[in-house]
């Protein structure tokens, strides 16, 4: 038979693709990326685009094929980018951003449309933005994710870059309770101070919803930071202003002395108006210039930013209440974040990774100045700043002792972070991923929304303060308990992983996936508490549930929200082996209960809507009224058990 050639060509490429992606962050490996093209002149026609369409901002994508860890997707956008990181390079290594769905309307990569290519300007490792993100995120900030790949273009190896993942929709419904808000990034060096109503004069571009134009929360956010007064100040920001959020960053930013930031340059940031909230946040961005301290610690930030003149930062630091929680998360990271037992693996692990793979010259920092990077006493940059700066390591212990210094010089004591429960003291018990309408497991709203049932397999109440659940095993730190939740001795508690964060009660701002998942409960300090994963389908209105309760393996077996596991009749079964009557419903002040035939052992407990049980009590007649007159009005479920059965049961009480 003779080979048709386009049909051998077609016959690999099907062969390729059927490969799964590899995901694109898992930083256990170096990555390949090859990029490819018809167009002998490839490199030349970037650098050409680049230098055209650097000034106006405006640099086009040319179409180029791209294989990823064997993986081939034609129709790829490629363009150069960067400004300092691109001008100071002596060699080809130029930073580039790929835009998989340029060409191609939905292609995507590991669920990502665009992706940044870090060279390593002021960064022999490449591992600062990566070093970084992960301090923010252990800290509850959402941050783009990081890895590492060898890049050939046009069959020449090119060097080692960072993989950083893009700022853009994809990234917020990821991360928030919604991706449809406006978000804006920070174009050029701003200070936030007023500038009046005309967005022109504000170097922002708004990068989601373009067609509607939409600058008000914008304008009204730039307002309150300027123009309100100290008396409302704090009031005005926190009603429009994520400050919990910005403290935690400031805090970090100051500490690896980031001073391509907002603290010093004014660069370097995103806003997002969440709708639901109804708040913007500040998303951090591009952190390659941090960790830089020289030899006698020039190049240090005052802990209050004191030399550099930021309305934001001054007047949220004025605020006495702000000022604390501020200082105390400085003293949170240097008790479990930015710490040599934390953070050492991590950069070692690095290093082992990279330095077999290194090669090229066009990689303008050589494997010693890597190691001397990480370990040395110290390193120069000769690729941007012509300077002198301590290692890594060496960073990390001497700016965390004059950090230390400056806390307790503003009269402020560092306390001690402590864990207040071992693994599986509490855990998760049961969840539902399908909710499905119309089912008797609600939410104080009245919505039908997946849930997470956590228990308690102590006999004290825990205090949740300081506590995590996620989703995503590269964002640990994901949603945190809010400030002083309380799980009572061997008791139950309710979460509405809904995307609803405006409701009142305990509501992650990530769902549940009901094909395949996982769930993590962590503690601030990185302890895991307790976790679970599935990779099959969970059908609706159906849970999963450790058996025995609380120690157990997951089964599925009945439903049993807020209440113990068993192996329990279904509820329509329970229904027909226990029948009795509940009224009135809606309810006022008093509740009654009967039934035909009252069943040996059997209870009644009612829980509000936090999982907090309100009543409880042995059912000795056939016949029970229950005061219910100092109930507050809401939704309740009333749990009927027995031996054999359990049945919950939705009153509201008004």
């Amino acid at each position: 038979m003779k080979n048709h050639p386009l049909f051998v060509i077609f016959l690999l490429t099907i062969v390729c693709n059927i490969q799964a992606q590899i995901s694109l962050f898992d930083n256990t490996i170096i990555h390949e990326i090859k990029i490819s093209s018809t167009d002998s002149n490839l490199w030349q026609n970037l650098t050409d685009d680049y230098n055209n369409g650097i000034a106006s901002d405006n640099i086009p994508y040319r179409s180029v094929t791209i294989e990823i860890d064997g993986f081939i997707m034609s129709s790829v956008g490629i363009r150069q980018k960067g400004v300092s990181s691109n001008t100071t390079v002596s060699t080809t290594k130029k930073p580039l951003k790929l835009n998989f769905g340029k060409f191609v309307d939905g292609q995507k990569y590991d669920g990502v449309k665009k992706i940044n290519l870090g060279n390593g300007v002021g960064d022999p490792a490449i591992i600062k933005d990566k070093l970084a993100y992960n301090m923010l995120r252990y800290h509850g900030i959402p941050s783009p994710r990081v890895s590492h790949a060898k890049v050939y273009i046009q069959g020449q190896y090119w060097g080692t870059y960072a993989l950083i993942e893009q700022i853009d929709k994809r990234y917020l419904k990821r991360n928030f309770a919604t991706d449809n808000g406006n978000l804006w990034k920070n174009k050029g060096n701003n200070d936030l101070s007023w500038q009046g109503t005309d967005i022109n004069n504000y170097p922002f571009e708004l990068q989601t919803n373009e067609e509607e134009n939409n600058w008000s929360k914008f304008i009204e956010f730039v307002n309150v930071i300027n123009n309100s007064s100290d008396a409302d100040f704090k009031n005005d920001l926190e009603n429009v202003f994520h400050v919990d959020e910005y403290l935690r960053i400031l805090a970090i930013d100051l500490l690896i002395n980031n001073s391509d930031s907002y603290l010093e340059r004014g660069r370097n940031w995103y806003l997002y108006h969440e709708p639901k909230s109804n708040k913007i946040h500040w998303l951090p961005w591009d952190y390659n210039l941090t960790f830089n301290r020289g030899e006698d610690g020039d190049n240090d930030f005052d802990i209050l930013n004191s030399e550099n003149e930021k309305i934001l930062i001054d007047r949220v630091l004025a605020v006495p209440e702000w000022k604390g929680k501020y200082l105390n998360y400085m003293c949170e990271i240097l008790q479990i974040n930015m710490i040599r037992e934390r953070l050492d693996p991590e950069l070692d692990a690095l290093l082992d990774l990279i330095d077999d793979d290194w090669g090229s010259t066009n990689n303008f920092f050589t494997v010693t100045d890597i190691d001397n990077a990480i370990n040395g006493n110290t390193w120069t940059d000769n690729t941007f700043q012509e300077k002198t700066y301590q290692g890594l390591k060496k960073f990390i212990t001497d700016r965390a002792e004059v950090v230390q210094t400056n806390i307790t010089a503003q009269n402020h004591t560092c306390n001690p972070i402590i864990q207040s429960i071992n693994v599986k003291d509490v855990v998760i018990n049961e969840f539902m991923t399908s909710n499905d309408d119309g089912s008797q497991w609600v939410d104080q709203d009245n919505e039908n929304e997946d849930w997470i049932e956590l228990y308690n397999n102590t006999n004290f109440d825990i205090n949740l303060t300081n506590y995590f659940l996620s989703n995503d095993n590269s964002f640990l730190h994901k949603w945190e308990f809010p400030e002083n939740t309380i799980i009572q001795a061997n008791s139950y508690l309710i979460i509405w992983p809904d995307k609803d964060v405006h409701q009142v009660g305990l509501h992650p701002q990530f769902k549940l996936d009901k094909d395949e998942g996982k769930l993590f409960l962590t503690h601030l300090d990185g302890s895991l508490i307790d976790a679970v994963e599935w990779d099959t389908e969970i059908a609706k209105n159906t849970s999963m549930s450790r058996f025995p309760n609380g120690t157990g393996d997951f089964q599925n077996i009945a439903v049993t929200f807020n209440a113990e596991n068993s192996t329990l009749l279904s509820i329509k079964d329970s229904f027909t082996k226990l029948p009795f009557k509940i009224f009135p419903n809606p309810a006022k002040n008093q509740l009654n209960i009967k039934f035909k035939v009252l069943p040996i052992s059997t209870s009644i407990s009612i829980i509000d809507i936090t999982g907090r049980q309100v009543y409880s009590s042995e059912i000795q007649n056939r016949a029970l009224k229950i005061d219910i007159s100092k109930f507050k009005s809401g939704l309740y479920i009333a749990n009927v058990t027995n031996e054999t059965t359990n049945f919950s049961y939705k009153l509201i009480i008004k």
